[in-house]
């Protein structure tokens, strides 16, 4: 049975995410103190207890999300449970990275801290929005997207659901010009930048700058590009898609369709059942589970 593990982004946390595996596996204690260590801030305290204010913070979010998703890997690792592909949305696509052996632990905890840190610098907040849409069809949406400035559609996260993302007064014309067309549901986001998209051009320059130095290894097993939906092993190539992701739309719908073709099975791997719920939109005929819900602790 061809297994693949997909890895969740930005707002899955939540407050207690993995109490239980660093109580119950030496492996994940070693993990979590090891990150805590090196990343000099209270990670474990506000995963596990809060409060929920913190945990919302996006450096505490993203680091406490990969880092779950990395217990799960471990236990997963102890109990033989291997992948032959891998992708992530968005933030997830990092920890992919690192379940397929790009780069080590502290590398990858750096790694998303300064991502996040050039993405919030990148353009001012108060002038950027996102914004989900749902119920249209996808041909339409982007006809009339591609047909105004400084706005474009940053994620295909299902069939019939995606995200656009530009300036604060671009993403409010879109969602009224979608609205106009036909569109069901235009759904305003609580974010804090215009991510994946254009915008985001300064935050991708000054990444790959910091990338340069960082050690990369072939990956052990192809990762699905959340850019261009295709299969990449190879270490320079993901290096500089790294740096190319933060400004790219997500293709999520198109990643898991090239997964479907591979595997017969899906787990995500990491706090929540977001990405679940978008691969049954997608590749019904796949198997997908939230790890955490099919075996104890």
């Amino acid at each position: 049975m061809a297994i693949g593990f997909v890895f969740p982004g930005q707002g899955s946390q939540v407050v207690g995410m993995g109490r239980d595996l660093y109580a119950q596996h030496a492996s994940v204690r070693t993990l979590w103190d090891n990150a805590e260590d090196w990343l000099s801030i209270p990670i474990k305290t506000v995963c596990f207890d809060g409060p929920e204010a913190d945990l919302k913070q996006t450096q505490m979010a993203q680091l406490g999300i990969f880092l779950v998703s990395a217990s799960w890997l471990t236990v997963m690792a102890e109990a033989g449970i291997a992948p032959t592909v891998v992708a992530g949305h968005s933030l997830g696509e990092l920890t992919a990275y690192y379940a397929a052996g790009v780069y080590d632990l502290e590398t990858a905890l750096a790694v998303i801290a300064y991502r996040g840190e050039a993405m919030a610098a990148a353009y001012p907040s108060a002038d950027s929005a996102m914004s989900a849409v749902m119920g249209i069809e996808e041909s339409v949406l982007e006809s009339v997207v591609a047909g105004l400035d400084d706005v474009v559609i940053a994620n295909y996260n299902s069939p019939n659901q995606w995200v656009m993302s530009g300036t604060r007064a671009a993403v409010a014309a879109a969602g009224e010009a979608v609205t106009a067309a036909g569109a069901k549901r235009v759904v305003p986001l609580p974010v804090s930048g215009a991510f994946h998209s254009p915008l985001m051009a300064p935050a991708a320059e000054q990444f790959a700058a910091y990338l340069a130095d960082v050690p990369f290894q072939d990956a052990a097993f192809p990762i699905i590009l959340n850019r261009t939906a295709e299969s990449e092993f190879e270490a320079e190539a993901l290096r500089d898609n790294l740096s190319q992701q933060v400004r790219s739309s997500v293709l999520w719908t198109q990643s898991v369709r090239a997964m479907a073709d591979q595997v017969d099975t899906l787990y995500e791997v990491g706090p929540g059942k977001v990405l679940t719920g978008l691969v049954k939109k997608i590749a019904p005929e796949v198997s997908i589970q939230n790890y955490a819900e099919v075996v104890s602790v």
